[in-house]
């Protein structure tokens, strides 16, 4: 009896201390979540300008972009538009892809996201409208991404069209 109880705190423990998935890419490379943290939080900002969120706190194409939302366009002249379930919306504008600005649906600043890269492998940063970092990911590739909290907690680990989280349990999916 004693020995199985020893057996299975073992397996507790691995379990913790092991990662949730390290998958071969790419030219071999392999991520576990220890350095897939390690990755996403070297050189992180911790704050955003402020000026960089003033401007926007309310979107200030409302009308028009609530218009192109209505029908379902996701380009226009000077930018690109997300449409959300929850019917919030992302507006990045061409001249400057590298920041996305996240709107709930009354058109209200919700999260101002920032990208190193356009590509993977990336790391994008998101950010409350305080300027205060929230949440980091790091893109290894489309298929493969990590998501943590400013402590460095693992929020997910998508691998393809499945979300992950610490434990290994898939907590979100995607189409």
């Amino acid at each position: 009896m004693q020995k199985r109880i020893i057996t299975l705190l073992i397996i507790s423990i691995l379990m913790i201390v092991l990662p949730v998935e390290a998958k071969t890419l790419k030219g071999e490379v392999r991520y576990t979540v220890k350095q897939a943290r390690e990755e996403a939080f070297s050189n992180v900002e911790y704050t955003l300008p402020q000026s960089i969120i003033k401007s926007n706190l309310i979107d200030p194409n409302y009308k028009e972009n609530k218009k192109a939302i209505k029908i379902g366009a996701t380009e226009l002249r000077d930018r690109y538009i997300q449409h959300f379930s929850d019917r919030g919306y992302g507006i990045s504008y061409k001249n400057n892809l590298y920041i996305v600005y996240y709107y709930l649906e009354n058109g209200r600043l919700n999260l101002v996201e920032k990208m190193e890269s356009l590509s993977a492998p990336m790391k994008t940063m998101r950010y409350n409208t305080q300027g205060q970092l929230e949440e980091i990911s790091l893109f290894i590739t489309s298929e493969n991404s990590y998501t943590f909290d400013t402590k460095g907690n693992l929020k997910c680990h998508w691998v393809g069209n499945k979300g992950y989280d610490k434990n290994g349990r898939i907590i979100a999916t995607r189409s």
